[in-house]
């Protein structure tokens, strides 16, 4: 195994030795987008957040397409507003683990600003840790051009190490959490059999 390779593997087994959490969303766009479900889970797995999110625009069809959360099942749901200290009480302080934690990040910020909530650092408040860039380093794909490894679909990346479905949907907020708590796991195997 390379040393890239083998360093993400070992951080996925160091980080599976200590408590965490993962966090995922579903947005309603890559750019301007807004939070409309999201999950947190521990490092066991239990559930801490489960939430759709009702935001300040409809869900444009685009966006519909991927995760199929339509303006009726957002309906009755809290704003972000009023989620948003639920989610700093479940991440704050903690190691938060997310597959693109980049975006997941910006779109907490952009929900802050879209329901007029005000400017959080996430960031500040929690130890942010990128699962998406880690397994890049462990797939190994280079890319010449960029100057660094390719990032992986999460649904690809759980395809390439064998991990089958877990019983939610992928592109849903609790399913890629337990996607990505897999996928720690299959790296962190790869670690355990290193001389």
């Amino acid at each position: 195994m390379k040393t890239d390779a083998l360093q993400a593997a070992q951080w996925a087994h160091d980080l599976l030795q200590q408590p965490f959490v993962i966090l995922d969303t579903e947005t309603t766009g890559l750019r301007e987008g807004e939070i409309v479900e999201i999950s947190v889970i521990d490092h066991t797995g239990a559930i801490l957040i489960s939430s759709f999110v009702k935001p300040s625009r409809p869900i444009p069809a685009d966006a519909f397409k991927i995760h199929g959360i339509s303006d009726a099942m957002v309906a009755n749901a809290p704003g972000w507003a009023a989620l948003a200290e639920a989610v700093l009480d479940v991440i704050g302080g903690k190691r938060v683990i997310v597959y693109n934690a980049q975006y997941d990040r910006r779109m907490m910020h952009q929900s802050d600003e879209a329901s007029g909530r005000g400017y959080t650092n996430y960031g500040k408040l929690s130890r942010w840790e990128c699962a998406m860039e880690a397994y890049a380093k462990f797939w190994g794909d280079w890319d010449d051009w960029h100057h660094s490894y390719t990032w992986q679909r999460l649904t690809t990346a759980c395809d390439q190490q064998g991990i089958p479905e877990p019983d939610a949907k992928a592109h849903s907020a609790l399913g890629d959490c337990l996607r990505t708590r897999a996928l720690l796991q299959a790296m962190a195997k790869a670690a355990e059999v290193q001389p």
